[in-house]
This record gives structure tokens, sequence and C-alpha cells, in this order.
């Protein structure tokens, strides 16, 4: 478990970077109203909308 805990934390961390860099540079669509839950298991993504 401890070595999959690094790796979903540079998934996560490298999600909100990207995240950043769209609200910075006003490039993109981000996830503004969204939510994004990430599924490490299955290494897949879902997105919400609230």
């Amino acid at each position: 478990m401890v070595g999959v805990l690094g790796a979903v934390t540079g998934v996560i961390g490298t999600l909100m970077a990207m995240e950043a860099i769209k609200l910075i540079t006003g490039l993109g669509d981000p996830l503004i109203g969204r939510l994004l839950l990430y599924d490490g298991r299955a290494a897949k993504f879902t997105e919400l909308q609230y």
C-alpha cells in the first residue's frame, strides 16, 4: 500500500498543477463547477457536475 500511495499523490498533484496552469493562462477548460474523482485501483477518472 505504501508504494501505491506515492503514485496516487503524484497523479493528484499533477492534476492540481494542470488546473492552476489553466487558470493562470486562461487556456483550456478548468474544472469550475465540476468534481473529478480518481479511482486509483481501476486507474479511472469520473467527472461529476454540481
